[in-house]
């Protein structure tokens, strides 16, 4: 059974005021995030306060969010492993799944445009472009948007380096950083456990701490200098990384274009042609 289907079958669903219908939407509409979200990030993405939430749990019959959220991780997983999916809405079914996700993309898009969001982008990039070296951490889908942070970086001169390898390399990266220096850490959906620790270290050791991730509450946020925040929204089983990849080109157009900046761009070309990496000729 999926999860939408299990949910609108609990007592008390049909009976939900505005609000909990609210929280009981999103989460029917996006079981891959709630399955392992706190309450206050479903709060917050589905635009109500966290005391809703519990509320929702309870009137649906269970103690609190935790529990409803372990019933409801349950029937994810089972419902994924037994290959069912959510289809088209009901009378929807010319519906054009590629499209509907273009236009969700779009939407998260439109989403960063406000002042705030991209005040929050320009000073990120002063205090990365203020750095001495900036080391981006990204694990899982945020190795994507990192490794587009540090491949445009490192090809307009900056120091600019994408952290690889276990925990415990990542340990030892970060404890190279220190006055002078930023961390760049980017999260999408579920927070490896030692993120928040890496943070908290390169903070101690005088670094500057930036974090792009998808939700105000991260615990990421309350150790972080510079934060900003991109939806990943998708109604799909995985996130969109659409919006928060726009962040990670957006940062990097918000740094100073120097004649440094452009030479070290021309460097890489002529290095690029003196390797023959590119086919010119295709």
């Amino acid at each position: 059974m999926l999860v939408g289907q299990w949910l609108g079958l609990l007592d008390g669903a049909q009976d939900l005021g505005p609000q909990s219908a609210r929280v009981l939407r999103f989460l029917s509409r996006e079981p891959q995030l709630a399955a392992y979200a706190s309450a206050r990030e479903i709060a917050e993405r589905a635009g109500v306060n966290t005391s809703t939430v519990v509320r929702t749990a309870q009137q649906l019959g269970f103690e609190g969010w935790p529990a409803l959220r372990r019933q409801l991780r349950g029937h994810y997983i089972a419902s994924m492993a037994s290959g069912e999916v959510d289809g088209p809405p009901a009378g929807a079914a010319d519906v054009d799944e590629a499209a509907a996700a273009l236009r969700q993309d779009a939407v998260n898009i439109q989403v960063l445009i406000t002042d705030d969001t991209t005040a929050a982008i320009r000073r990120m990039a002063t205090a990365i472009d203020a750095a001495r070296r900036t080391l981006i951490i990204g694990s899982g889908l945020a190795e994507t948007p990192a490794g587009v942070l540090g491949h445009l970086g490192a090809v307009t001169g900056r120091d600019m380096r994408v952290a690889s390898g276990s925990a415990l390399a990542l340990s030892a990266q970060v404890s190279l950083l220190g006055d002078g220096d930023c961390l760049l850490m980017v999260n999408v959906w579920r927070l490896l456990r030692v993120m928040p620790p890496l943070a908290e270290l390169a903070k101690e050791r005088g670094a500057t701490v930036c974090v792009i991730t998808d939700l105000h509450a991260s615990p990421l946020a309350a150790v972080a200098d510079h934060v900003v925040v991109a939806p990943i929204e998708s109604g799909r089983p995985t996130p969109s990384l659409t919006a928060m990849v726009a962040v990670a080109q957006a940062v990097i157009a918000a740094l100073p274009v120097t004649p440094e900046a452009v030479r070290a761009v021309g460097r890489v070309e002529q290095l690029w042609q003196r390797l023959g990496l590119m086919d010119d000729n295709a």
